[in-house]
């Protein structure tokens, strides 16, 4: 040791643990950061899975939904021609994509119905509370109720027996959903009014919510059907439209190998030429639609009374031309 020269001091022990400790301070914070990004992604792919299954069952609703409105409207459709639809044999696609005429108008008027229902709820939560109006919450709530039960009864006689009295379009569906409907939540603002705590509301026994679940199926059922029948009242309406403006479509002249022997007013002409491939000529047609390879024909001036429908393979037999109607 040199005497003339002081000892080094040693570095004190909490100076050294103070120098590390913010190191020591941000590895924990690295440590705890993982774990929680982590827990962010798993809480975005389970919330992307729950979305995922709520959505994937109304897609399939939906899907089923359009194919039947659109296998309705188009059999009445066809049906009003006096054939059936499965002769055209229809693909799926076709189906979805004639479901669009069908689908608009009922979607539209269930939404703002549904507009309706929401602001007069808001409406009677609103004055429901309110102690100098409850005599005659109590006595309107009473009467909606016996009338929705009047015109439930109503709908479902309906049901099985003709009204002796002309109905408008789509009264017995209405009826029956309206008096379910209208009925149901007259009993909830009476259950309401019996009780002085909401939390009451919150435990329904188990017979009460078995009836607001019949209530919304019946609803449900009752919408279905009104828009099946609008369907078919679509596909009917379209038909007779088309046969009104039928001298608008295209004219179609067909020639055939051989004389498909068709009745007036299409008009059969021979082809003088004997090295023609064919020999038939055929003309006073208009076309209606093409088909898993089959023209649907009518010819000009048809009537449902007294016309036919005419279906011809697209075959070698056969040649199609189209002209531009009137």
């Amino acid at each position: 040791m040199n005497p003339g020269r002081l000892p080094a001091r040693a570095p004190d022990a909490q100076g050294s643990r103070a120098w590390k400790a913010p190191r020591a301070a941000r590895s924990g914070a690295a440590r705890r950061k993982g774990p929680a990004a982590a827990a962010t992604g798993t809480d975005l792919s389970h919330s992307i899975v729950q979305w995922f299954a709520i959505i994937a069952p109304l897609t399939t609703v939906a899907t089923a939904l359009a194919f039947w409105f659109g296998w309705t409207m188009t059999a009445t459709r066809t049906a009003y021609f006096g054939i059936d639809q499965s002769i055209l044999e229809y693909s799926t696609v076709d189906y979805l994509l004639r479901s669009a005429d069908a689908i608009i108008v009922p979607a539209i008027s269930i939404l703002l119905i549904s507009l309706v229902c929401i602001g007069v709820h808001a409406f009677t939560a609103a004055i429901i509370s309110r102690p100098g109006l409850y005599s005659y919450i109590l006595f309107g709530a009473w009467t909606i109720l016996c009338a929705g039960v009047l015109i439930t009864a109503f709908g479902v006689w309906v049901l099985f027996e003709e009204p002796p009295f002309a109905t408008p379009f789509l009264f017995e569906p209405a009826a029956l959903g309206i008096g379910v409907a209208v009925g149901a939540y007259a009993f909830w603002v009476l259950r309401r009014l019996a009780t002085s705590d909401g939390d009451v509301l919150r435990r329904l026994p188990m017979w009460e919510k078995l009836g607001y679940v019949c209530v919304v199926l019946l609803v449900v059922l009752a919408l279905f059907w009104a828009c099946s029948l609008y369907a078919g009242a679509l596909g009917a309406g379209r038909s007779r439209e088309y046969a009104r403006e039928l001298a608008k479509r295209p004219s179609v002249v067909v020639y055939s190998v051989q004389s498909l022997a068709l009745a007036g007013p299409v008009r059969e002409d021979r082809i003088p030429d004997p090295d023609a491939k064919y020999h038939f000529k055929y003309t006073g047609l208009k076309f209606v639609t093409r088909s898993a390879d089959k023209f649907f024909l009518l010819p000009e001036g048809w009537r449902r009374e007294t016309g036919v429908a005419i279906i011809l393979d697209d075959n070698p037999e056969y040649r199609v031309e189209f002209l531009p109607g009137g």
